[in-house]
């Protein structure tokens, strides 16, 4: 093979070796953009808990079906709540799904989807206790989660009723288990799946401090505001044939996905 025969190989090996890396680098980068990173605390039943070392929830189900419709991979990271704003905040998640409140002032931090769920305020207390509504805990302390949008709405139906923070939810119902407080403050739907989960010797009060409406939150920037919008169209189409409802049944007895 003479010299510029040998040259002219040479030149072709090397451009088919860097075309191969390059196909190799994009294929990783596209495999990258199709993983959405979600948040959850994965101690928070129904919402997002663990079963046998599997992630499961209402939230988790909701977020993975959504996304196999969308053909995203998903990749989950478990953190206590307050946490995962924070993981949010920083870029190091693109969105947090348990039973997240849409609040104004989360509105101006972050783009959320449309509502899969609408889920009252509500308090338990011990069964034996006297107290029937929520008014009756007027000067008295309840357990909330700490960054919950649960104490915002008790605080603002009775800034009379005191309350007391915990890292996560286990803890504040040990709280209320041990009697160190009065009650605890989550969602109806919640409560009552915890109750009838756990045996608990609850119950829970009437009447409801407020009504949340519980969607996805992404990052507030183009990334985050496509994601959401594009959540949100699937979120629509699993409310229409009935996915949601299904799913709400299946964790909270009841639909759920209803205003």
């Amino acid at each position: 093979m003479s010299k510029l025969g040998k040259l002219t190989k040479l030149v072709l090996v090397t451009v088919l070796g860097i075309s191969a890396g390059v196909g190799i680098l994009q294929t990783k980068a596209s495999a990258a953009s199709k993983t959405v990173t979600f948040g959850s605390t994965g101690v928070s039943y129904p919402s997002s808990f663990k079963s046998n070392g599997k992630l499961k929830g209402f939230d988790v189900e909701v977020v993975d079906k959504a996304s196999k419709r969308l053909g995203y991979k998903v990749k989950w990271v478990n953190a206590d709540f307050d946490g995962l704003l924070g993981s949010l905040d920083s870029g190091k998640i693109d969105a947090v799904a348990n039973d997240v409140a849409v609040t104004t002032e989360r509105q101006q931090k972050y783009a959320f989807t449309t509502p899969y769920s609408y889920d009252p305020t509500a308090v338990a207390v011990s069964k034996d206790s006297k107290l029937k509504t929520l008014k009756d805990l007027e000067g008295k302390t309840v357990a909330a989660v700490v960054a919950s949008n649960n104490i915002k709405s008790l605080q603002n139906y009775d800034s009379k009723i005191k309350i007391k923070t915990y890292e996560i939810r286990d803890q504040a119902y040990a709280a209320l288990n041990s009697g160190k407080v009065a009650g605890v403050v989550n969602t109806r739907p919640i409560l009552s799946a915890t109750i009838k989960q756990k045996k608990l010797d609850w119950k829970i009060l009437k009447g409801n401090a407020a009504e949340n409406k519980v969607a996805i939150a992404f990052s507030k920037d183009a990334k985050g505001k496509k994601l959401a919008k594009q959540y949100s169209k699937e979120i629509k189409e699993m409310k229409k044939d009935g996915t949601l409802a299904k799913l709400s049944k299946k964790y909270y007895g009841y639909d759920t996905s209803k205003n």
